[in-house]
């Protein structure tokens, strides 16, 4: 079964903006908000892409807008991860 942690989500956002901006996720920067990290609506859109591609999940623009943290997004994408 696969998982998908905050290393692998660190690693999409490395690949997509470069490993500065993945060094501001921590582990105690989880639970809060994209807004708050600094990332707009287009860089959560552009991980969420990349996120499908590599790891064959799919994220409706609907959920998308219900998923504010890192946290949460991470929670998603293993969920569907483990009913796959």
């Amino acid at each position: 079964m696969a998982d998908f942690t905050i290393t692998e989500f660190r690693d999409v956002v490395s690949a997509c903006f470069g490993g500065a901006t993945s060094e501001e996720i921590k582990d105690s920067t989880l639970d809060t908000d994209f807004t708050d990290l600094g990332f707009d609506s287009l860089t959560v859109y552009e991980i969420v892409l990349r996120i499908q591609d590599d790891f064959g999940v799919t994220i409706p623009d609907e959920e998308l807008d219900e998923l504010k943290t890192p946290a949460s997004l991470i929670q998603h994408v293993r969920g569907q991860l483990t009913a796959a």
